[in-house]
Parts: C-alpha cells; structure tokens; sequence
C-alpha cells in the first residue's frame, strides 16, 4: 500500500467512524492546518478545517500552512504495535533519546494540538499493518460495584505553616502502622480513597493534599513548590502537624521518588517506604519536555497531558477507574502541574540510595511507560543497604498504580508492612 493509500484510508476513519471522538476527546475541531507523517524518505499530508480532513497529499504543506507532524524510520514504525495505546508520547518516553523520531512544528503548535497528532499517527499504525482498528485492545475488566458507602473517609484541615492544608484520612488503627500517602503530580488525595477503604481496619491512612492542591489552600503570593527541598520539607511538616512520629510513606509516580528522599533526610523516623511508579532518578532536560509551556496561556493542560496519562494506563483497568484518572486531567491546574514537573524532572538521588536502610517496597505495573520495571530494577540494586527490600510486579497495570488495581495493591502493601521486625 502507497502512502497516498494510507492516508485515504486514515482520511475516511477519521471523518467516518472515528470523527466524533478525534473532534471532541481530542480537540481536532479546533485545528485548522495540516498534519504530516513521515516514514523514512515518504512525506504524506493530511489539511484538516476544523478537524475536518479536506484533502491528502503526498509531500510537504504547501507554505503559510501551518503544520504539525511526527516521523521516524520504517524500523521505528514497525514497533509502534509493541507500546500499549499506540501513542507518540509513549514512543517518545519509550525511545527517548533516540534522535530518528523527530516532530515537526511549532512547539507550542505541537502541544496544542498534540492529542490530534497522536490519533492521527495512532490510526495510520494501524493502516499500515492492515490491521482492524483497536484489534489489540483486550476487553476491559468489570468495573468494581459503584461504593455508596464512605464513612470511612473523613476530612479536616489542619494549619501548617501559615497554610490551611487539607487531609482525608480513614481513622484507621495506629497498632501496626501509620501511611502517609502522597498523591501524584497535579493531582489530590482521592487517588488513596479505595485503599482507606481497603486499610479502614488494619491501617490508617492520611493522605494530604499538598499545597494549592486539591482543597489545600494555595501558599502566599500564589506561588507553588517548584523543588525537592521545599517539597520534603512540607511533607515533613505536614507529617509532624499530624503527631505521625515514625511514619511509612507511600508515593506514586513524583511522590514515589519523593519517598527515598524522605528516607534519606530523616532516617531516625521513617519506618518504611512504598515507592509505587516512581523512581530515584528522574532528571531529564526539562526544556526538552516544554515543561514552560504549560502555563501559556494558549495550552489548555486539561487537553494537551490528555493523551499523554491516557498511555500509562493499563489494560486491565476497569473503565470506572480509568474515567477517574482521566477526570483528573482534566481538573489539573497548569502552574501547579509546571511545578510538580519541574520538582519531579529536577530529582536525582541515585547516588545516595546506598544510605537507606529502613524496609522498601517498589511496586511495579508493568505497562507504565514512564517509569519502568527496568529503572526499578536499577532501583534495586543501589538499595545496597536495605535488608528489607522488595520489588512488585503488577502484569497487566500502569502508571496509577493505586487507582488501577488498589485491591493487589492493598495485599502486597499488607505483607509488606508485617514484614517489619520492629
């Protein structure tokens, strides 16, 4: 099949069958301009007006018209299959660094638009196996009956450094430990509200939200936490505001890195760490990942980190709770986001990890893309004086790990705790 044949074929899934969702979940009907796709030395055009694609080419826009595009070698599509969604942002974290895959446009052009460019892209893979749409995408699992019960859960403010901070906990029992749980990047505290259900008579649970976060009020001056040092040190003050003296923090993904720092600045207190999708290394070159562009104010983040959350997603994970973690980005703030990511993309403690020796438990789902059970193996290994460590492996979940499966989370995170010796 030529090029021209593929984007015929992409033209008519994408103002056919899959016109409503590419317009709407993907924004499409605010973009006017062209899409390119280029697979080695073949260049093919998509014009879309208002989402709508109007005509295919082969080559090059024609000049004025504004564009976004992505490509790579044959090689480089032919594994396109192998990432679950298909997305280009998987590819990119995936195959970060490899300078064969180049997008083409502007930046910010890029961003805006970049859910419209994923699906595009996403489409046209699976044309070019002659493959049916989506034929990789097993049957989600049942959604969990709908919980109409949460007494479990009770919130309160307490006053932490001049700042009204907001903590949902399930008043659990204090005998065999207490979690704080930290929520992800841009996100709050609902994330933990199955396991406070799961932990009600076991555990107790606080988990709060951090500064501008969910309910929290925002700091001074509207400013946010932009690095690790100001990040620790919250949790550390939120942590003694709430009389939790020998704390097990549990964090995912920013947060789950954040763990191993608190282990290191406190090692005489915290008893335990659960790292769930996180990592101790997580620097890169924040301007690669346009990290300042988040709060331009022509990036709707709600809309452009859609399909990016969208990837590291597992399978298996209901479609209730897969709504959930979308609703999410959705409500996401952009200065918040801008300063969680710059906290997150800034952390590299891999060289300290030797320090650690309170219990540590990694909990893995395999089809995170961002964070993978290769780097928690690295993890692993630098742990070198930590007696109790353990690496989790959940097959078939991704990057939410709590929200995804809290029910396997909860059992690993039960042995684990009844492991302590002290």
């Amino acid at each position: 099949m030529t090029m021209l044949e593929r984007l015929h074929k992409v033209r008519d899934y994408l103002n056919g069958s899959e016109s409503a969702r590419f317009l709407d979940y993907y924004c499409a009907e605010h973009y006017t301009g062209a899409i390119c796709i280029v697979e080695g030395d073949d260049v093919g055009t998509l014009y879309l007006d208002s989402g709508h694609i109007t005509d295919c080419q082969i080559g090059w826009p024609a000049d004025g018209v504004q564009m976004i595009g992505v490509g790579g070698p044959s090689e480089l599509w032919d594994h396109i299959g192998d990432y679950y969604q298909r997305s280009v942002h998987t590819m990119n974290v995936r195959f970060a660094g490899d300078p064969r895959w180049k997008q083409y446009g502007p930046d910010l052009l890029n961003r805006q638009f970049n859910g419209v460019l994923n699906q595009a892209c996403r489409i046209y893979s699976y044309v070019r196996e002659g493959k049916e749409l989506y034929f990789d995408h097993p049957v989600r699992d049942p959604d969990p009956p709908v919980d109409k019960d949460f007494s479990y859960v009770r919130g309160f403010y307490i006053n932490v450094n001049d700042v009204e901070i907001y903590v949902e906990t399930n008043d659990g029992p204090t005998d065999k430990g207490v979690i704080i749980a930290l929520h992800t990047a841009g996100r709050e505290n609902r994330q933990y509200h199955d396991l406070m259900k799961l932990f009600k008579d076991k555990y107790r649970i606080y988990a709060p939200d951090q500064p501008g976060h969910g309910k929290s009020y925002p700091l001074p001056g509207n400013k946010v936490t932009d690095n690790n040092e100001d990040y620790v040190k919250w949790i550390w003050d939120i942590t003694c505001a709430l009389g939790v003296e020998k704390p097990i923090y549990m964090g995912c993904s920013m947060s789950g890195g954040i763990t191993y720092y608190m282990a290191l600045e406190h090692p005489d207190a915290v008893r335990g760490c659960i790292c769930m999708q996180g990592n101790d290394n997580t620097k890169i070159n924040a301007a690669n990942n346009l990290i300042g562009l988040l709060t331009h104010p022509a990036n709707n983040v709600g809309a452009t980190q859609r399909d990016f959350s969208d990837s590291m997603i597992g399978h298996k994970t209901s479609q209730r709770r897969k709504d959930f973690i979308q609703w999410g980005v959705i409500c996401e703030i952009s200065t918040l986001k801008k300063g969680d990511f710059m906290e997150c993309y800034s952390l590299d403690i891999s060289d300290r990890m030797h320090e650690i020796t309170c219990p540590v438990c990694i909990i893995e789902g395999d089809e995170d893309t961002a964070y993978t059970v290769e780097m928690a193996k690295g993890t692993m290994e630098r742990l070198t004086n930590c007696k109790n460590k353990r690496l989790e492996v959940i097959e078939g979940y991704g990057h939410f790990i709590a929200v995804e499966n809290p029910e396997k989370v909860a059992e690993i995170v039960d042995n684990f705790i009844s492991s302590f010796e002290d």
